[in-house]
C-alpha cells in the first residue's frame, strides 16, 4: 500500500511568526513548540522542551501542558513534529526561513555566490522580534549581530558588481537595525562620495555624529572623520 505524501510545510520566523504563509493557525504554545524545534534543528527532549516553554510551571505541569499542545497541534498540520524515544523533532522537509537566512549569512562572502535581492530581504529581517522568551534571547542576539556583518558584507559584494542601488539598501538596512554601528555609516557614506554627492555623505555623517554624541557621548572615529574631512575644510 502506498502512503500518501505528507504535504510540504513552510515556517517562517523572520519578521514574525507564520505557517504556511499564514494560512494554517495553531495556538500560541504551539508556535514557541514549533519555532524551538526549528531553531535548534537537532532532536529536543521532552524534559527540555517542557521546561524552557514553561519555565514557571511544575515539572509535572509543564510536562502536561506539552502533552495537551502536542495533541492539539497534531490534526491541524499533519504531523509535523515527531515524537521519539522520549525526543521531538521537527518533521524533516518542512522549509524554514530562518535555516536559508542562517545559512546565507555564513557563505555571503563566497567567491561564487551571486548576491541578488532574495538575500537582501531575507537579512533585513529580525527573529521573531515580538518575542520574549528566555530560550530566545541569546539566539536572537547572535542573529542580528550576525545579520548585520552579513549587511555589511554584501553591500560591499553589491558595490563591486556595479549594483550601487542594492549596495546601498544593504547598508542602509544595517544602519537602520542599529544606527550607532560606525561600519554601516561609513559604508553609506562611502558609497555617496563614489556616487558624486558630497552633501548626501557629509548629511550621512553628520546624523550619525549628533546620534553618537546624543545617546552616548562620543565622537566618531578617525576613520569615518577622515573620509568627510577634506569636504568640511571646504566650507566656509
Amino acid at each position: 500500500m502506498t502512503e500518501t505524501p505528507l504535504p510540504a510545510r513552510t515556517l517562517r520566523l523572520l519578521d514574525g511568526f507564520g505557517l504556511d504563509d499564514g494560512r494554517l493557525h495553531v495556538i500560541p504554545a504551539a508556535r514557541r513548540l514549533l519555532a524551538l524545534l526549528a531553531i535548534r534543528e537537532s532532536a529536543v527532549s521532552r524534559a527540555t522542551a517542557a521546561a524552557l516553554l514553561w519555565p514557571e510551571a511544575t515539572t509535572r505541569r509543564a510536562a502536561a501542558s506539552l502533552r495537551s499542545t502536542l495533541w492539539r497541534l497534531a490534526k491541524p498540520t499533519g504531523g509535523l513534529v515527531q515524537a521519539a524515544d522520549d525526543v521531538l523533532r521537527l518533521r524533516p522537509g518542512v522549509e524554514v526561513d530562518f535555516h536559508l537566512a542562517r545559512q546565507l549569512a555564513t557563505t555571503v562572502a563566497a567567491p561564487d555566490r551571486v548576491p541578488d535581492a532574495h538575500a537582501l530581504s531575507l537579512l533585513k529581517a529580525e527573529l521573531l522580534p515580538d518575542w520574549d522568551q528566555p530560550w530566545l534571547t541569546a539566539e536572537q542576539d547572535w542573529w542580528h549581530e550576525a545579520r548585520l556583518r552579513a549587511l555589511e558584507t554584501l553591500s560591499c559584494r553589491f558595490r563591486s558588481t556595479g549594483d550601487r542601488h542594492r549596495a546601498h539598501q544593504a547598508a542602509s538596512a544595517a544602519v537602520q537595525s542599529d544606527p550607532l554601528r560606525e561600519s554601516a555609516h561609513r559604508m553609506l557614506v562611502e558609497l555617496h562620495l563614489a556616487d558624486g554627492n558630497p552633501a548626501q555623505a557629509v548629511r550621512q555623517y553628520a546624523e550619525y555624529r549628533h546620534r553618537l554624541r546624543a545617546e552616548l557621548g562620543l565622537a566618531p572615529s578617525p576613520e569615518i572623520h577622515r573620509l568627510v574631512r577634506p569636504l568640511l575644510d571646504r566650507r566656509p
